[in-house]
This record gives structure tokens, sequence and C-alpha cells, in this order.
């Protein structure tokens, strides 16, 4: 049988020699981290982060050159007119002109229309926030437009009105036409040799 202190020592002398090599790592290792500025002796070091590289989508924010205070705003439900359109953007800020497209027979609209803010960054956020909103049922679709765009499309016929007016007569131009035409059937039928009156 084999005692307990045998088998302790036998199994110290390989642990010692591993122990060495081990050692030798850490030491070849430290050498490494000499030049490291945050190298510590107690072997725990920091690692600066990096900074952040300005991603593309920063950059364009940054630049507000890049589009206009115009924005294109289309799958407009029925019924939404330009009055309705200004008052719900105006939330975003202050509007120069808001005008949608509309049919030059009928005066119906297109469902599509162009909003004008008068600061770039209102527009920005406008578009960010209603872009696949959902409006009485339609998600509607809204697109910044590039620099140095306009809506000069929309200036044609933009203060038209499409009612049909009434004909506006008196009564007494009424009854005065009503007596001409009734003479002239009388003379008619007096040439045609019937006496009528009435």
């Amino acid at each position: 049988m084999v005692r307990s202190s045998e088998r302790v020592g036998k199994t110290k002398e390989p642990v010692k020699e591993q122990v060495g090599s081990l050692e030798s790592d850490v030491s070849s290792s430290e050498s490494e981290l000499e030049g490291l500025p945050d190298a510590e002796d107690d072997r725990s070091h920091k690692v600066k982060k990096l900074s952040k590289k300005p991603t593309q989508k920063k950059q364009k924010n940054s630049s507000s050159d890049d589009y206009s205070g115009i924005l294109f705003v289309s799958r407009l439900p029925h019924g939404f007119q330009e009055k309705e359109l200004s008052k719900y953007f105006s939330q975003f800020g202050d509007l120069k002109d808001a005008r949608l497209a509309r049919n030059k027979k009928t005066g119906n609209t297109r469902h599509y229309g162009f909003i004008e803010f008068v600061n770039k960054d209102d527009a920005k956020i406008a578009q960010e926030t209603m872009n696949n909103y959902l409006l009485m049922g339609h998600l509607i679709q809204v697109r910044l437009l590039p620099k140095d765009s306009k809506i000069e499309k929309l200036y044609k016929y933009r203060h038209r009105s499409f009612q049909l007016t009434p004909v506006k007569k008196s009564t007494e131009e009424l009854k005065e036409r009503a007596r001409k035409k009734h003479g002239e059937r009388v003379d008619k039928l007096k040439k045609a040799g019937i006496n009528f009156k009435w």
C-alpha cells in the first residue's frame, strides 16, 4: 500500500515544474506589457475605449444644407384639405405654405401635397415623426425634398374655386322673361288662326 505522504511527495515535483514553466510565460508577457502606459504591477490593466467615428447619419443631420424645408406628403385620406393639413403640421413648427394637388377639371384632391416649413430642422423632425403614420385609415408617406426644390407645379391652380355658381336673377327679370315668351306664343297662335286668351 502506498502512503499518502508518498503520493503527496510524488505529485509536488511535477507541479513545481509546471509552476516554473507558467512563471516563465508570465515574465515574457510582462516584458511585452512594460511599454504600455496602463500596465501595472498587479497584472491588471484597463483597455481604453476608442472614440466612435461619426456615422453617415450623423453627418447628414449635422449639415442642414443637404435638404430643403419642403415635405412631400402622399396617401392623404379623403376630406383632408389644405386647412386640415396646415393645422395638423403646424404642431411641428411655423409653416410658409401648404398645398394639395388637385384635378384640373373637378377640383378634387389627388391625395398628395406639399408643406413648406420656415425652419429646415422642423421639416426634418416632421418627416421623421409622420412618415408611415396612420391617419384616418391611411398610412401617410412623408419625404423631405432635396435642396433647391420648389412647389411651382401647383401655383397654376392655387386659388381656383371649383363650385358651380347658380344663376342669380331677380323675380322681376324672370317674370318679364315669362311674359315675353308668352307673348311670342300668342302671336304664333294668332298667325295660325287660333284665338287664345289666358
